[in-house]
């Protein structure tokens, strides 16, 4: 009796499941007739004997036939899906002979072009065809519409659908699906079909009144679908997904009308405008995936009381606005997406109620405030709130209690606070970023790292301090770890790194703590295999040798170290080397790499050592070579351009290079940066220098002499630094066709020519510099209205200029009339790397000469200082606001200082000495507040200083040789009539003043004002600095501030 059950309850399971358990038992009762057709298929088909897990099994004397089910001694089902077939298909074949299969899946095989064959049309049983993925070509025949019984039919191809995929014209939609009154299921993911969705959706309505799923992701629709309402009449449809297709359009509200619609799949469909909101309160809906339609607009409305929805992705869209607080009576809710978006505001603490959330991302957007508390969430896998605006700290959430996190990713926020050391008591937890935050305090708590399945932890760029956690090098399963610009401490030996038998990324840069590297070399072997390696600023004093022995090296960070010695022969052989930086060290030299060096280099960072020596090491493969900033004293090698064949960025400036610019140098064909700059060059410069990709062309301070090159043809260049030479003859005419020129230095030369005017149509132009030349003539341009409205910053000092100034000419300079951005004038390459050149020039400020390391699109100086200009200073120099620097002296200008000078509220430095200007000095210059230089000395100016503001911190320098001057700082006294002024012109004597009744009153007031000086100074210093150094705040605004001002150079 038990044996009889017990096949009843097998039978029974067979029959619920025609491709699990009951395909091996039932098989044994096919018909003989059946089996001989089944062994005639598989003898007919061509296979990979090595992927089959089925048809290799089927034999004559086997009772067990994997994939097949029988019913009644008949095969209803076959699943040879995955066999790895290839051909042999063909309309003969014994297949189509079974006549009672109901059930067929040929999915996942590799039929190698081979266009549906039309014996299907013999298996008119078949309720299930399954040829997704089979690797079928051509047109999807029409006779499919034969298969009257049809209940599933999926054709679709989701991996790499092509020209060469399966193909539904128009013309046959509606006779393809016209039979087919059955069908419940439609899937053509991947299928080309030449139609509109309108054409689409009115041959699916008016033909399959019980379909439930409707597939077609991928099948080049397009729009418009607003006929696709007649899908409404479709009571049973639950399920659409039309995504990845160029549809175009606006999403009609007729998706809301659906009774049943559980699933909305519309990615990637080119949708635009208002998205209505009626569609997300569909109260069947579970999954609506709108990702990827960039143009379309709109906000989360009000949800109403237990909603059905499971999964919201709305990434990458434009849909704004704040979270709603009713999105906590999503109580179904375990997915939403919602990347790069514009979503802002609050995330609501609502969120505390989605308990079934397993996966959260709403990175890159602009959420603030604090994290509302996820406890409840218990089955969370995935925590995603990168790049965004979110404050507070993140012990708001019992992260003990998600056992199942498996990310954590907090990254670019402005997060503080300690790191609760709960985070590292979840056993399950895969990936823990908290980068470039605020979090400080130190890394506590103990937890079994043996237990631990992190493989990824990033605290980079915060706050925290204290010695590293031992506990951290025993997380065995580690893979990544970066934990660099904080604030760690201590020290500890690199032979730690080798309990981390897993580790490929290690990142301990810019810290306070001290890594001791030295006797590596004998535990080379037990170091593990190693990529990525950051040791940047750690205090190392040698080159860990273990390096040698890492043979999957591909990134080298040991800059900012005191690593002093040679560089050894050994790195050159690291084979999967790609990036080398040992800048900023102290060593010394290189030992002779190979002769024929093969390593595969792209970027070697060099700058900044000591090093000497006969050779350089020129990877053929680098696109980036820096050698400045060393003691090299050879001949740049004549063959170096065989080195060049790939290079972009190529640097040999601030050494003691001799000899000529060679040649072969031009071999470079992809250079976009040369700088050669601050060596003792010699010879002319090479014409083919010119090359077509430079952007950046730097031969300042060398000794080249000969004329300047000419440009034919137009180039792209940007900058163009040749000053500090011995260049001569003609400013060339060709420099106009450097369109695109942003920087021209060629001050501190020979060139013997009149103003380049040929200039004036390069409107991209920010920085020019003539100064100490030969330039003679007129300044300015005729006729050059809107000419370089960019410039920032005008250099023709130490020249034999004449005239007037134009003052049309200074009028057009836009970029000195307000701060337009504050960005470096800089060249970016090899931009996903994020490497740049950083121009430098060299302008007067306050007497004296600064090199500019990095310009300020916010720096604008003027100087054309000792010429031979002559008559007013034009008005029009009042205009430019955004001016810094203004130095007008040594030149023939006549007649009053103007008091449009005193608009110029940036200015710091005003020299207008040794001119033949006249009349008093105006006012309105006290009202300058930043101005700390001022240099009015040897001009013909009369009248009383003012003795207010700004004049009071000025010394007698700045006002001597004007013989009618008078008052403070000079010790002359100003006569007592109306006017104030004095001097031989106006028969009043501006004497010293003398002693007599009024000299007590005189002696005391000074008595009072030295005395009253220091006080002041002592009042209005704490002040100032008293809240900067008690207030966090205002300390933190005031850096922010100054790191806006020129005179904080930071290094490049």
């Amino acid at each position: 009796m038990r044996i009889w059950l017990l096949l009843w309850l097998v039978l029974l399971l067979a029959h619920t499941n025609p491709f699990s358990i009951g395909t091996a038992l039932v098989s044994g009762q096919c018909l003989g007739d059946q089996k001989s057709l089944l062994l005639e298929l598989k003898n007919s088909l061509n296979f990979n004997a090595s992927l089959s897990r089925k048809l290799i099994k089927w034999n004559p004397s086997s009772d067990s036939w994997d994939g097949v089910t029988c019913e009644g001694g008949q095969v209803t089902g076959l699943d040879l899906s995955n066999e790895g077939i290839t051909g042999g298909l063909e309309d003969s074949s014994s297949l189509f002979r079974l006549n009672h299969l109901q059930r067929l899946n040929l999915a996942y095989n590799r039929f190698q072009s081979l266009e549906i064959p039309s014996g299907f049309s013999n298996l008119t049983d078949l309720v299930y065809l399954n040829l997704s993925n089979a690797g079928f070509v051509g047109q999807v025949p029409i006779w499919i519409s034969r298969l009257t019984r049809l209940v599933t039919l999926d054709a679709s191809l989701i991996y790499f659908p092509g020209p060469n995929s399966l193909k539904l014209e128009n013309l046959n939609l509606k006779k393809l699906v016209g039979n087919l009154s059955e069908l419940r299921e439609l899937y053509l993911d991947g299928v080309s079909v030449s139609a509109t969705g309108n054409d689409l959706c009115n041959a699916l309505s008016s033909s399959l009144p019980k379909l439930r799923v409707l597939s077609m992701m991928n099948c080049y629709l397009s729009g418009p679908i607003d006929s696709c309402s007649s899908l409404v009449n479709l009571p049973s449809l639950s399920v659409i997904n039309l995504s990845n297709n160029n549809l175009s359009t606006s999403v009609p509200e007729f998706f809301s009308h659906f009774h049943n619609l559980t699933s909305l799949q519309l990615s990637n469909c080119g949708l635009r405008g208002e998205f209505p909101q009626k569609i997300f309160r569909v109260q069947t809906l579970q999954t609506l995936d709108l990702s990827g339609n960039e143009l379309l607009q709109g906000s989360l409305p009000g949800f109403p009381e237990d909603g059905s929805l499971q999964t919201l992705v709305l990434s990458f869209t434009n849909i704004s606005g704040r979270l709603p607080d009713s999105i906590g009576n999503l109580r179904n809710l375990s997915r939403i997406e919602l990347v790069n978006c514009t979503f802002d505001g609050n995330i609501p603490s609502s969120f505390t109620n989605l308990s079934q959330l397993a996966y959260l991302d709403f990175s890159f957007n602009n959420f603030t405030g604090s994290i509302p508390s996820l406890s409840k969430s218990k089955n969370l896998t995935q925590i995603t709130l990168s790049h965004n605006n979110l404050t507070g700290q993140i012990n708001s959430t019992q992260w003990e209690y998600l056992s199942s996190l498996l990310i954590l990713d907090l990254r670019f926020n402005s997060l503080k606070g300690d790191i609760p050391s709960s985070l590292f008591t979840i056993p399950s937890i895969q990936r823990l970023q908290l980068s470039n935050n605020q979090f400080s305090g130190q890394v506590k708590g103990s937890f079994n790292a043996t237990l631990h399945e992190l493989d990824t932890l990033d605290l980079s760029n915060n706050n925290i301090g204290g010695e590293l956690p031992m506990s951290i090098w025993e997380l065995r399963g580690l893979k990544y770890l970066s934990l660099s610009s904080n604030n760690f401490s201590g020290s500890f030996p690199i032979n730690l790194v080798q309990q981390l038998r897993n580790l490929c990324y290690l990142d301990l840069s810019y810290n306070h703590f001290i890594i001791n590297a030295t006797s590596t070399a004998s535990q080379a072997s037990f170091f593990p295999n190693i990529t990525t390696l950051k040791l940047a600023s750690c205090q190392l004093s040698t080159l860990p040798e273990f390096l040698a022995g890492q043979r999957q090296l591909i990134y080298i960070d040991l800059s900012v170290n005191q690593i002093q010695g040679k560089i050894p022969k050994w790195i050159w052989e690291l084979q999967n080397l790609l990036y080398l930086n040992l800048s900023s060290n102290l060593l010394d030299d290189i030992e002779t790499p190979l002769p024929s060096l093969t390593s595969t280099l792209t970027v070697l960072d060099l700058r900044k050592n000591s090093l000497r020596g006969q050779t350089l090491p020129l990877p053929p493969l680098a696109t980036y070579m820096d050698f400045s900033s060393n003691n090299f004293t050879l001949a740049i090698p004549p063959a170096i351009g065989t080195n060049l064949s790939v290079a972009i960025f190529f640097s040999l400036s601030n050494n003691n290079f001799q000899g000529f610019i060679p040649e072969s140098i031009c071999k470079g064909e992809y250079l976009e940066v040369l700088d050669l700059s601050h060596n003792n060059l010699t010879g002319n410069i090479p014409e083919c220098l010119m090359m077509e990709s430079l952007k950046v062309l730097n031969l300042r301070n060398n000794a080249l002499d000969g004329s300047i090159i000419n440009f034919p043809g137009t180039w792209g260049l940007k900058t163009l630094d040749l000053s500090g030479n011995r260049l001569q003859g003609k400013f060339p005419k060709s420099l106009a066709n450097c369109t695109t020129l942003e920087v021209l230095d060629i001050g501190n030369n020979q060139i013997d020519d009149v103003f380049p005017c040929q200039l004036k149509s390069i409107a991209s132009l920010r920085v020019l510099l003539l100064r100490s030349n030969k330039f003679h003539g007129e300044v300015g341009c005729p006729g050059t209205d809107g000419t370089w409205k960019m410039l920032q910053i005008l250099d023709i000092s130490s020249n034999n200029f004449s005239g007037t100034v134009p003052a049309q000419w200074l009028a057009n300079w836009e970029a000195m009339k307000a701060n337009v951005d504050f960005n470096h004038i800089q060249y970016p390459f090899l931009r996903l790397t994020g490497l740049y050149y950083q121009d430098t020039v060299s302008v007067t400020i306050k007497g004296l000469e600064v090199e500019l390391v990095k310009i300020l699109t916010l720096f604008t100086s003027i100087d054309i200082s000792c010429n031979n200009l002559d008559g007013a200073i034009p008005e029009t120099l009042g205009a430019l606001k955004a001016l810094y620097v203004l130095n007008l002296s040594n030149n023939g200008f006549s007649g009053p200082i103007p008091p449009s000078l005193g608009h110029l509220q940036q200015l710091e430095s005003l020299d207008l000495s040794r001119n033949d200007l006249n009349g008093t000095i105006p006012t309105q210059l006290s009202d300058l507040n930043f101005l700390s230089a001022l240099n009015l000395s040897y001009n013909k100016l009369v009248g009383s200083i003012p003795a207010v503001k700004q004049f009071l911190t000025f010394s007698a320098t700045s006002f001597e040789g004007n013989s009618g001057l008078c008052g403070q700082p000079l010790g002359t006294k100003c006569p007592n009539n109306n006017s104030g002024l004095c001097g031989p012109l106006l028969g009043t004597n501006c004497g010293t003043e003398e002693a007599g009744d009024d000299g007590d009153d005189d002696d005391s007031e000074k008595k009072w004002f030295y005395l009253g000086t220091p006080l002041g100074f002592v009042v209005g210093f704490w002040a100032f600095c008293g809240p900067l150094a008690f207030i966090k705040s205002w300390r933190l605004a005031y850096y922010r501030f100054w790191d806006k001002v020129l005179f904080r150079h930071s290094r490049p």
